[in-house]
């Protein structure tokens, strides 16, 4: 059996692939030149374990996990364009994510993805880069010895 993790992180960096306007998805990449924007970037992230999961199971027992990948959409537009932009990204991501049929059912009872919030930053180049960082949450069932 394939790790849930791995398959909801790799199927979020296809759905990156897919949204509209992004040029580029990587994984765990950062520093990619102004040339190649708007790019999206799936940071694996962290994970929790559920803490009402009783202490007394046993080890091999499933266990209900939430990760949180970070997703970032970075962007490059005239200074009075970029916060459009990067709102725009933002929604089609959401939205991509939202229905996504693959990744809900990757997720425990098929709750698909949480969206948690973003943030924002700006900065100066030839051009304003404007970056947004997205913020969801994902459970699923991990299953010890059989990952």
């Amino acid at each position: 059996m394939a790790d849930p993790r791995e398959l909801i992180l790799a199927r979020l960096v296809e759905i990156a692939e897919a949204v509209e306007g992004i040029k580029k998805a990587r994984r765990n990449v950062t520093g990619e030149s102004e040339t190649t924007l708007p790019l999206a970037v799936i940071l694996d992230g962290d994970e929790t374990a559920d803490d009402r999961d009783p202490v007394s199971r046993p080890p091999t027992a499933p266990r209900i996990v939430t990760m949180t990948p970070e997703i970032y959409v970075i962007v490059a537009k005239a200074a009075a364009d970029v916060g459009t932009q990067v709102n725009l990204m933002r929604s089609r991501f959401i939205n991509a994510i939202a229905a996504d049929a693959q990744l809900i059912a990757l997720t425990k009872d098929r709750e698909g993805g949480r969206y948690e919030g973003a943030a924002s930053g700006l900065s100066r180049g030839r051009t304003m880069i404007g970056e947004v960082g997205l913020s969801f949450s994902f459970r699923y069932v991990l299953k010890p010895g059989s990952i």
